[in-house]
């Protein structure tokens, strides 16, 4: 009974927030937030404690603090990302037609990523490289920059090609690409043990909304709720 009332709760909801996800400047949704998690919009960096459903623009920047996340879904084609806790990005998005293009900045932190149907443009940035979508699955790790740790790219799934003006390197499945500076070639290497424990992907809900769009064709979009205990 009580899952059954979560899952009402969550319909509900979704519908509540589906004509704003709509909208012409939306280009993702926060699904799940944990913890403190704040967002900065705007040309006044106007800061703002970051809500689920909040529908999200070009240039929004996410930010979470110590045992943090906020999880979020882009609205073309259901790819997701999960900021981690201590991290900092930004989205970077535009629309063409129904496809979004779409660049996550993580200036500091870890930040997972899951693309699926691939539809815009999906890339990863970093202060050293820029990580483009050959495959499904990976984890991101941002140092200081002021610090002399290197990028992380962990590979999880498929495969991502990892560049910067110094050359690029493929990042599989089970290996790890490793940026040292942006002056510096990426290159790979085995995962190590334990390194990107925790960091995966969390079991979600999807819910599935058909609509008819301005020019009468006909789109589905995909909406994740984290499951709830019984």
């Amino acid at each position: 009974m009580k899952k059954n009332i979560i899952y009402s709760v969550c319909i509900a909801f979704v519908l509540l927030f589906l004509s704003e996800t709509l909208s012409a400047q939306s280009v993702a949704v926060v699904l799940k937030v944990k913890g403190e998690v704040s967002l900065t919009r705007g040309p006044q960096a106007t800061k703002q404690k970051i809500r689920r459903g909040l529908r999200l623009v070009d240039g929004d920047k996410i930010i979470t603090g110590g045992k943090s996340y906020a999880a979020v879904r882009f609205i073309d084609d259901a790819s997701l990302i999960r900021v981690r806790s201590n991290s900092s990005c930004t989205i970077k998005a535009k629309k063409e037609d129904d496809k979004v293009l779409k660049n996550v900045y993580l200036e500091v932190g870890t930040l997972f990523a899951r693309v699926t149907k691939q539809r815009g443009k999906f890339e990863i940035s970093t202060p050293t490289s820029v990580a483009s979508v050959k495959g499904s699955a990976c984890v991101v790790n941002q140092p200081d920059p002021e610090s002399e740790d290197p990028t992380l790219y962990h590979g999880l799934e498929g495969q991502w090609e990892v560049s910067n003006d110094a050359g690029s390197a493929l990042l599989r499945s089970g290996q790890t690409v490793v940026v040292p500076d942006e002056k510096t070639a990426p290159y790979s290497r085995a995962t190590q043990p334990g390194e990107t424990d925790g960091e995966g992907d969390e079991e979600v809900d999807d819910f599935e909304f058909e609509f008819e769009n301005e020019k009468g064709e006909r789109r589905v979009l995909r909406f994740g709720i984290q499951k709830e205990e019984e």
